[in-house]
């Protein structure tokens, strides 16, 4: 399994989510370190971002979970929350 660690941006965020969802992610969290591509995460990069690159994936269709992958394989979780995490550019 993959090595990971949270931002402490992330830590705030999933700590303010409703209980459901952040259950939910916990639940998940070792799927997805498994396999990052899993058709029920719909992974992708964030467009127009780069160095570092930035992905994307879906915990639900309202919530979403930003990351990056560092050169030694970490993955660093940024940020989670509902789909606007997204439009408002906070990584």
């Amino acid at each position: 399994m993959r090595r990971y660690r949270f931002t402490s941006r992330f830590e705030k965020s999933l700590a303010g989510l409703p209980d459901e969802a952040a259950a939910l992610f916990e639940k998940k969290l070792s799927l997805f370190l498994e396999d990052t591509a899993h058709p029920s995460f719909r992974t992708k990069k964030i467009q127009g971002v780069r160095n570092p690159e930035i992905w994307e994936a879906s915990l639900t269709m309202d919530y979403r979970f930003t990351f990056q992958m560092e050169k030694d394989g970490v993955i660093v979780f940024r940020n989670i929350g509902k789909h606007s995490i997204l439009e408002k550019k906070k990584y």
